[in-house]
């Protein structure tokens, strides 16, 4: 007798685990938990080996704010044996219930959920109420296409002190999402997170367009600093999207070409020698044995000696040794051409050195 009561147990118990386990969901919150109508993408399996009539019952929360977002519960409908979706007019005829907060007042909205982490559970009713199968399924849900940036780009170097700033929103996109603007210098050893939050030199709340410009309110940008700026997509007072941080730097003029690493040789050594290479800058040393403090000389090309070639440098110089060096990159020389410095020190006789002009890098 007792050996029966031990058999009826061990069936009972396998019956119940059946029973509980006969019904199973199958989704995928990365593809189909970006809206609500994905919800009925759902795959739903039955392992009974007959029909079932009940109910499922669905329910979302977003799981870093802890919010619940909203529940679903289809009306009566048939379950077949095996592999099914959940019929579109049965999901069509559903009841849908969002919760009391803005989130969930965005998802009522707009029909989509906004980027965030959630839980979306699954449960099948039977109308006899032999099952009750729950299945829970978590995903980093991402717009479509998040929000991003447009100009100035990334790492760009622009001349323009109060530029106008432009993005693409995110899809998708509502007409009642807002945007806000963060823009600060960027510095050396801190983080570009927290001088965005701590610290913006320019933070525009309640945008509704994707391009605004500069702000007439804000200080000028400054040549030579370099900018971080960022924009976040929000609605109702959520956060739906927001950009990767980018930087630009605010410069007008053109760096100065590197000067070549020659040595100074002394002026009145290349008079008598051969052509000399000038390479961007002319450098000689050159003793000023007078009370004499600019460098009187000119610069012609060895077609026209008349001529002098214009916007030549003025250089100072002092009592003694002085290092010269004479920037010919804004001279408009010509690669290769030959040139005649003429320099003409105080009641001394005039030096003429001639030249042949490169303009490149010293590892070339």
């Amino acid at each position: 007798m007792k050996s029966r009561w031990i058999i009826l147990l061990v069936l009972c118990f396998t019956w119940s685990q059946r029973t509980h386990s006969q019904v199973i969901f199958n989704f995928l919150p990365e593809v189909y938990g970006r809206n609500v109508d994905g919800l009925s993408m759902v795959q739903i399996q039955n392992l009974s080996g007959g029909k079932i009539d009940g109910k499922v019952f669905i329910s979302v929360k977003e799981n870093k704010s802890k919010s619940d977002v909203m529940t679903l519960m289809t009306p009566v409908f048939t379950l077949n044996a095996g592999n099914s979706n959940l019929p579109r007019n049965v999901f069509a005829n559903s009841s849908f219930n969002f919760a009391s907060n803005a989130l969930a007042s965005i998802v009522n909205q707009t029909r989509s959920f906004p980027a965030g982490e959630y839980t979306f559970c699954f449960k099948f009713v039977s109308v006899d109420k032999d099952s009750d199968d729950e299945s829970c399924f978590d995903g980093n849900v991402q717009p479509l296409v998040p929000l991003t940036l447009l100009s100035p780009d990334d790492k760009d170097k622009i001349c323009q002190k109060r530029p106008p700033l432009s993005w693409q929103p995110p899809i998708p996109y509502s007409p009642s999402m807002k945007f806000r603007l963060l823009l600060t210098e960027k510095k050396q050893g801190d983080a570009v997170e927290n001088l965005l939050t701590n610290s913006p030199l320019i933070l525009l709340d309640n945008i509704s367009s994707t391009m605004i410009n500069y702000p007439t309110s804000a200080p000028d940008l400054q040549e030579g600093k370099t900018y971080c700026w960022q924009v976040i997509a929000y609605q109702n007072g959520v956060t739906i999207s927001q950009s990767e941080i980018w930087e630009f730097t605010v410069q007008c003029t053109e760096p100065a070409p590197a000067m070549p690493k020659d040595s100074y040789r002394e002026l009145q050594s290349l008079v008598n020698g051969n052509y000399y290479i000038a390479n961007r800058y002319l450098k000689f040393s050159f003793t000023n044995n007078y009370n004499v403090k600019k460098l009187n000389y000119a610069i012609y090309s060895t077609e026209n000696l008349k001529e002098k070639i214009k916007n030549t440098p003025e250089v100072a110089i002092q009592t003694g040794l002085n290092k010269i060096d004479i920037n010919l990159t804004e001279l408009d020389l010509e690669v290769g051409k030959h040139y005649l410095l003429k320099v003409m020190p105080f009641n001394e006789p005039a030096m003429e050195v001639r030249f042949i002009y490169q303009d490149k890098d010293s590892n070339e």
